[in-house]
């Protein structure tokens, strides 16, 4: 097996999924596992959230919905990314759940689950504020209407998307306020939504739906909130370490180059581990002498440029050998390298920190 690894803790998974029941206790949970689990890798991740009883996993894309039903799944699933109409075979004879947002795919999605002699169960996806996904709140009555006298489709939840939630709580309450308002108008007229949901990670902290029934969690299920603060709110455990070990250890002079294009030149005599983990791992290149990582309990520094499949960090003159862990994201010793320090080298969110280490990184469940 390759040096470089992925591992994630499963009890710190199922303590994440613990922590969210808390500040959720009236609501079943739809476990986002969409973009590979946040990168962490669903094939490691559905066993043991169905085995924490989540109510169903959640995708953007139904052909992330069908991996996992091939792997076995058979429990409910939802799609949150408006279905193409060349995909609405695959929700129909998968029994995929999809969030509706178009009145032409609410009637193909009729019509062809009229052919295959089957019934769709659909969640009408509302426009509260974001501009991405949903119906205008002026249409929903209409769509409701319409569905009613749809055959072969049963639309059973509502829903809608918090764009602030983590950042401009009065605009996100602005957002919940017309979703409520918007489901009571529809429910005047005698229509019964079975599942409401809306709050995703941050909604759960900072402005809980106490009208709906689901909630979404996403990166609070790897442990993982915008911010270290919010995730310290809701007690949470980061999930995922990645990690890699020494390949090999250099003696660079004074004077010498390190790495592409001649980013690092040493001011001294010094020697460098070479790390074989790069940007083709979903290791950042901005992060080009800036990055540092943990070799036995003390942290280096990242020199010269960062390839696609190696990295080299300045050891001075410590005794490193070859082999010893290499820690990029986690703990070793009393020290902790966080996702939040590396997004904030990177100049990004701590998201796109683990949804970007590619697939060639081995998981391991540990």
């Amino acid at each position: 097996m390759r040096f470089t690894v992925a591992e994630l803790s499963e009890s710190n998974l199922r303590h994440n999924v613990s922590q969210i029941k808390k500040f959720a206790p009236n609501s079943s949970i739809v476990a986002m596992v969409k973009a590979n689990a946040y990168g962490h890798g669903i094939e490691k991740y559905w066993r043991i959230l169905r085995s924490e009883y989540v109510e169903y996993l959640g995708f953007a894309f139904v052909d992330e919905a069908l991996e996992v039903r091939q792997m076995g799944d058979d429990g409910k699933m939802m799609v949150l990314v408006n279905a193409q109409e060349d995909e609405i075979e695959k929700y129909i004879e998968y029994n995929i759940e999809p969030t509706i947002s178009s009145f032409e795919i609410l009637h193909l999605f009729s019509e062809k689950a009229r052919q295959a002699n089957k019934t769709v169960k659909a969640h009408l996806f509302i426009d509260t504020g974001m501009h991405r996904d949903g119906i205008h709140p002026v249409d929903t009555l209409k769509f409701t209407s319409v569905a009613q006298n749809l055959p072969n489709l049963e639309l059973i939840g509502i829903c809608s998307h918090l764009s602030t939630a983590d950042d401009d709580i009065d605009f996100a309450r602005e957002q919940m306020e017309l979703f409520i308002k918007t489901i009571k108008k529809i429910e005047e007229t005698g229509f019964k939504f079975k599942y409401k949901h809306l709050s995703n990670s941050a909604g759960l902290v900072n402005i809980p739906c106490k009208e709906c029934n689901l909630v979404r969690p996403g990166i609070s299920l790897h442990g993982i909130m915008s911010s270290n603060e919010l995730a310290e709110k809701m007690y949470l455990k980061p999930v995922l370490s990645l990690k890699s070990r020494v390949q090999l250890v250099k003696q660079v002079n004074k004077g010498e180059t390190v790495g592409y294009s001649k980013k690092f030149i040493a001011d001294k005599d010094t020697n460098v581990a070479v790390v074989p983990i790069g940007y083709g791992d979903g290791l950042f290149r901005s992060l080009t002498n800036r990055m540092q990582c943990l070799i036995n309990g003390k942290r280096y520094k990242q020199i010269g440029t960062i390839c696609m499949d190696e990295c080299m960090f300045d050891i001075g003159n410590d005794y490193v050998k070859i082999g010893d862990e290499v820690v990029i994201i986690g703990k070793q010793g009393n020290d902790e390298i966080t996702v939040y320090e590396l997004s904030n080298l990177a100049g990004t969110i701590p998201y796109e920190i683990t949804t970007l280490i590619t697939q060639r990184v081995p998981r391991l469940l540990v």
